[in-house]
């Protein structure tokens, strides 16, 4: 597995391709459920495939980590949200703190792990 965090826009798509081409696969779960993920490839937005999972009901963290013998084999981008400032609102707090523990345990198994910041990679781990 290799996870790629950084801000909104900040080039970790772009970066995931220059290190390794074409994807057959790319799931962006801004757009589709994450259920949808069913063979390795390129997973962006994960902090949006968490919310769509919380608004459901279903717990984020068991189902990704239910899955993490699939997600080994995949590069996975998410954002970087609220970066310390804490929302108003309850669900947008609790969906933080889920995407930051989920953030934590992905990186713990992933091989390789990059922060982006403005299109430049800083390797925290691999």
């Amino acid at each position: 597995m290799h996870l790629i965090l950084g801000g909104r826009y900040m080039g970790k798509r772009t970066y995931a391709l220059k290190l390794y081409g074409h994807f057959d696969y790319e799931y962006d779960l801004e757009c589709v459920s994450p259920e949808e993920i069913i063979t390795s490839g390129l997973i962006t937005n994960i902090h949006a495939g968490i919310k769509n999972l919380m608004m459901r009901r279903i717990n984020p963290r068991e189902f990704f980590m239910s899955r993490i013998e699939l997600l080994r084999q995949c590069v996975i981008t998410g954002d970087e949200i609220s970066c310390g400032v804490i929302p108003i609102d309850e669900f947008s707090r609790k969906w933080r703190d889920e995407t930051g523990i989920i953030y934590q345990e992905l990186a713990s198994e992933a091989d390789i792990v990059d922060r982006i910041f403005a299109g430049l990679s800083l390797r925290l781990k691999g």
